[in-house]
């Protein structure tokens, strides 16, 4: 593994631990300031986010969607980095519970992300099924 590859698997790293720890200044320390962050429109958080603004408003969406469902403990997104060039394929879980109802999902999915300079500057997210996850979130959030 070359130099750049190594480096920008290493960020990869750094950013998935920082997502996991909700540790928001470590996840924009990765993002390069022309980061564009794209999700499924059809999410709540779902759609494209252009720099640290973007981001930040990005990490507001998915956390208000998702950390009632994520305890800290149960964060775990079990990433495998997958490295070359400027590329990073990274695949992971996506779990949430109800701990009032029991009812849990627990799915696959992935993220392409693109560095420059050793810093994210192009992210995209790929749910193995967005059905799945709207129909948690419909259930199990008020109103």
């Amino acid at each position: 593994m070359d130099l750049l590859t190594r480096t920008n698997a290493d960020a990869a790293r750094r950013l998935f631990e920082a997502v996991e720890n909700r540790n928001s200044q470590g996840v924009a320390a990765i993002y390069h300031p022309s980061i564009l962050i794209n999700e499924a429109p059809s999410l709540p958080y779902g759609g494209e986010y252009h720099g640290h603004e973007g981001a930040l408003r990005h990490a507001q969406g998915f956390r208000a969607t998702w950390d009632r469902f994520q305890p800290s403990n149960a964060r775990g997104l079990e990433p495998r980095f997958v490295a070359q060039d400027d590329q990073v394929a990274v695949q992971w879980r996506h779990r949430a519970e109800n701990r009032e109802t029991g009812e849990r999902i627990d799915l696959p999915a992935a993220g392409i992300y693109r560095f420059v300079d050793g810093m994210v500057v192009d992210s995209r997210m790929f749910h193995f099924d967005i059905a799945a996850l709207l129909k948690f979130l419909n259930k199990n959030t008020p109103g």
